[in-house]
């Protein structure tokens, strides 16, 4: 009886505490707020589903051709852009141009920026890449027409869902795609993933984005569009919310608190799914739903690796993990609210 009553009387210290202090605040910079570069002097597969998926975001953007870019400083784009993306199957004239230009490239990212390269060449354009990526990254040439997203246990399927993987990352590198040929994933063959340069990031992927989002499902345009809003959650633009040091209560106070709103949020997710697919809303919306329920879970369990997460809310280990499954979850919730409230 006293261990329950013990128990009981921590319950409500917690909850007074968190009645005091309230939910940790944290603030989300628009995407129309963001603004973008895109280096390319001719549009991939014939389309331009970059631009088209930027602007269906409500994401600014500029245009840049591999010359126009002999004209800026990394100085130029640091203070203009929070991302830089360079588009798949180009000619060799852009390859030729934007090879000697990587190092300002790198400093831009050095600075804490996010460069993303659509690295899949030997398209129709005819382009091949003549240097490494940052960090001396190369890619391989490599046909697949499945590659599996790990996040998720989901396969793009596409003509060629990718061209190529990719060789020599480092190893604070994260895999977000790998080949998947033969329909099993082969994690030797990454073809898409995002590391650590400098202060910055750099996303790098094989896959063949651009024609793969104008002519194949609509699971495509969810992957890019979850693409697009993690690279930006990687800018230094994006505000940075302060993770509380370990302080006793303090830890154990933020760990019960995202706890409590995860469940909240997975709880109201599945209500709401359901009456979205018998609303009949469109795959494409289900789809970043799901994306982003799928990624709070991968976070979930993260959290969980080091037993049950009550037994472990002192545990500062588990804070990160714990408030991105919140994060991603209230996310998903969002998506669905946001397109049943549309006339």
């Amino acid at each position: 009886m006293k261990k329950v009553l013990s128990a009981a009387l921590s319950l409500l210290v917690l909850f007074s505490l968190m009645a005091m202090i309230g939910p940790s605040s944290v603030s989300a910079k628009p995407l129309t707020d963001y603004n973008v570069l895109i280096l390319k002097n001719s549009d991939a597969w014939g389309t331009p589903a970059v631009e088209d998926v930027l602007t269906g975001m409500g994401v600014p953007y500029d245009v840049m051709t591999s010359t126009e870019l002999q004209n800026k400083t990394a100085r130029d784009l640091i203070g203009a852009y929070d991302m830089i993306i360079i588009v798949s199957d180009q000619g060799q004239q852009f390859y030729n141009e934007i090879g000697p230009q990587m190092g300002k490239l790198e400093e831009y990212v050095k600075a804490g920026n996010v460069l993303e390269i659509h690295a899949a060449n030997w398209g129709w354009n005819g382009g091949l890449w003549t240097t490494p990526l940052p960090g001396n990254v190369t890619i391989t040439q490599s046909y697949s027409g499945r590659d599996y997203v790990i996040a998720n246990n989901t396969t793009l399927i596409s003509s060629y869902a990718s061209h190529g993987y990719l060789i020599g990352l480092p190893a604070n590198a994260e895999i977000i795609t790998v080949q998947a040929p033969g329909g099993s994933p082969d994690y030797g063959k990454p073809s898409t993933a995002v590391y650590a340069f400098g202060n910055g990031n750099v996303f790098v992927t094989g896959l063949t984005i651009e024609y793969s989002v104008a002519r194949k499902g609509p699971e495509w345009k969810a992957f890019y569009k979850e693409v697009i809003i993690n690279n930006l959650g990687y800018s230094s633009m994006a505000p940075t919310p302060k993770v509380p040091v370990q302080k006793g209560i303090n830890v154990m106070l933020f760990n019960f608190y995202y706890y409590i709103q995860y469940h909240r949020a997975l709880d109201e997710y599945n209500v709401l799914y359901t009456e979205a697919v018998e609303g009949g809303m469109d795959n494409e919306t289900l789809g970043i739903a799901q994306i982003q329920n799928s990624t709070a879970s991968e976070y979930y369990a993260n959290a969980s690796q080091y037993g049950p997460v009550v037994a472990n809310f002192p545990r500062i280990y588990i804070f990160i993990d714990l408030r991105k499954a919140t994060l991603h979850q209230k996310q998903a919730v969002k998506t669905l609210k946001d397109a049943m409230a549309e006339p």
